[in-house]
């Protein structure tokens, strides 16, 4: 779905995110986070969130292949060009 000028734009925005001198401790701060996070949740809640991802995976196969319009094509090829516009504003700020 993406074309190459939004795979680039993906490619500069990781480039530019490990320029920066603050990622590599915001990175180790999310990892923190994470881990924290995957150690408050139970087995059960892992297992149904593993099965609702399960469902969704195997009903969205079903439905998506002839179930979207062209106007939500059309909408949804907008909208990422509109967000990959934003992204060049942002990386071209951070690049002076």
């Amino acid at each position: 779905m993406w074309n190459s000028e939004q795979k680039n734009i993906w490619q500069d925005i990781k480039d530019t995110w490990y320029e920066q001198p603050q990622s590599e401790k915001i990175n180790i701060q999310v990892s923190k986070l994470i881990n924290e996070f995957k150690s408050k949740v139970s087995q059960f809640e892992k297992d149904s969130i593993n099965s609702d991802i399960a469902t969704l995976k195997l009903n969205w196969a079903k439905t998506k292949r002839n179930n979207v319009s062209q106007f939500e094509k059309d909408s949804i090829k907008k909208d990422l060009n509109i967000i990959s516009e934003f992204i060049k504003k942002v990386i071209n700020r951070f690049k002076r």
